[in-house]
């Protein structure tokens, strides 16, 4: 009982911060297209800070694990390789890549990072820099790209490498991939911010998992049940049930080469693993044509993930 309280004790604040976005849009008090508004914030504002003040201020053996992106990288592709092979077979090329990118791609910018911050404090940041760096340069290309494979050959955009050179020119523009850039060569140089400059960071990055969660439960209002609601499930038993399932595989493996993630780490590749998928797939999966089947796909993963990640919680911590 009071290892459940323990746990309850780490979900609650994190969705019930979510009820009350969901709840100040719904009441009115927000409206729906302000949470793009604060959701830019966190994007291109909060999590930068975060992420480079984490970085900045650590010397560079103590940001990069490879240990913990080696785990993290392979559980991934493994993931989307086993959803890629059964959406192949349970729907159409059209619909694949939209189903693939909700099954692997988790949101840790908006969850992640208040569960990080929670569970992990002094490696949060850190674990944040390191998700983002996979995220952005290798799982949301790949799944890119796999939506690209599933339109009429006339649409398509090039081919596959051409793709991927264009995915990640767009994403090396993005605030937050400049800020971990920059965070790594500040501190592989051995320099320190001054002191003024940290704690504008400092208070800028405070704002982060707060407006993050509220993003999330007011994105929420509006989402409807209108789509294939058993492709929806089968992405949510992806993300939520597969993924966790592949990196404990991998941890697995690893160690039997002798890798042995330290503790901290263990717990936050799996809880990563375990996070609903990323909001932003929708904007992918609109271009499309599949902006339905996305945000049903998110609805579905959110909700469920209150009684996935306490599960994965009661494991692992």
């Amino acid at each position: 009982m009071a290892e459940l309280l323990t746990i309850l004790g780490i979900t609650f604040p994190i969705f019930a911060m979510v009820a009350i976005g969901y709840a100040s849009v719904t009441k009115g008090v927000f409206r729906p297209q302000d949470m793009s508004i604060l959701g830019g914030w966190v994007m291109n504002f909060a999590l930068p800070a975060l992420v480079l003040g984490a970085i900045a201020s650590r010397p560079i053996s103590e940001v990069v694990h490879f240990d913990y992106i080696t785990v993290y990288l392979f559980s991934g592709l493994l993931t989307a390789g086993l959803m890629f092979l059964w959406f192949s077979i349970a729907t159409d090329p059209g619909r694949r890549g939209v189903v693939m990118m909700i099954s692997y791609c988790p949101n840790t910018g908006f969850i992640g990072y208040p569960m990080f911050l929670m569970l992990v404090p002094d490696h949060a940041g850190i674990i944040l820099a390191m998700n983002f760096l996979v995220e952005n340069i290798i799982f949301v290309p790949l799944a890119l790209m796999a939506i690209e494979a599933g339109k009429p050959r006339e649409d398509r955009k090039g081919n596959a490498l051409q793709q991927f050179g264009q995915v990640l020119r767009n994403l090396i523009k993005r605030p937050l991939i400049i800020a971990i850039i920059l965070g790594f060569v500040i501190s592989a140089l051995g320099l320190s911010l001054p002191g003024p400059v940290h704690k504008l960071i400092d208070l800028v990055a405070g704002s982060a998992s707060a407006v993050a969660l509220f993003v999330i439960g007011g994105s929420l209002v509006g989402l409807s049940f209108e789509g294939n609601l058993r492709l929806a499930g089968q992405a949510a038993v992806g993300k939520l049930v597969v993924m966790p399932l592949c990196t404990a595989l991998v941890i697995f493996l690893v160690a039997r080469f002798g890798v042995t993630l330290d503790p901290d780490l263990r717990t936050a590749v799996l809880l990563s693993a375990a996070l609903p998928t990323m909001a932003i797939a929708a904007l992918f999966a609109q271009e499309v044509g599949r902006g339905a089947l996305a945000s049903l796909s998110i609805l579905v993963n959110t909700l469920a993930a209150f009684i996935t990640l306490n599960i994965v919680l009661f494991l692992v911590v």
